[in-house]
């Protein structure tokens, strides 16, 4: 006994691989161009071409190519973003190390550090519980927006969102503590 696949699976399916076929080429050099580091192009390309298999309903893309590049530019922005915004982390191990040798430690960087981590805890607590949550995922545990958005049940866009606010709020905090 065959079974058949749902239409929307076969049409999606389709689209996607003439797609693929017809724009992969121009739509990496799209990327590439626009990438400080190349060798993040594929990488950036194949997480075009995820979202556009997320797409729920294949009919209703009536311009796969202009559907792309939109995408693309969606994906790029992200990417900037990320690349532009080094995350302030903070790792236990080394505060558990500097706390075994404070022998080694300048009293002023010690300081300094536990100031600089008291501050940024201040401003993740201001923020409200999602975009604090969203921060976190995406900067402390590296999350894509994608693995985000899953594990939050919420969109990428949503994700993206929480996140610039989260950036802004935290750094006006940290402005006006300085």
């Amino acid at each position: 006994m065959q079974r058949t696949k749902p239409a929307k699976l076969t049409s999606l399916t389709h689209l996607a691989t003439v797609a693929f076929s017809k724009y992969a080429p121009a739509l990496h050099r799209y990327v590439l161009r626009r990438l400080r580091q190349p060798e993040d192009a594929p990488d950036l390309t194949q997480v075009i071409f995820e979202r556009f298999l997320a797409v729920e309903n294949a009919e209703l893309v009536r311009n796969p190519q202009a559907y792309l590049f939109g995408i693309a530019s969606h994906v790029v922005s992200e990417y900037r973003m990320r690349e532009h915004h080094n995350p302030v982390t903070y790792d236990s191990e080394i505060v558990e190390q500097a706390a075994e040798n404070l022998e080694h430690a300048t009293p002023d960087n010690l300081a300094e550090r536990l100031g600089a981590e008291r501050a940024i805890n201040e401003a993740l607590a201001c923020l409200p519980d999602m975009h604090r949550a969203v921060l976190l995922m995406v900067k402390r545990e590296g999350m894509s927006y994608e693995e985000a958005a899953r594990a939050s049940k919420l969109t990428v866009n949503t994700i993206g969102t929480y996140v610039m606010e989260a950036r802004a709020k935290v750094k006006a905090f940290l402005e006006q503590r300085a």
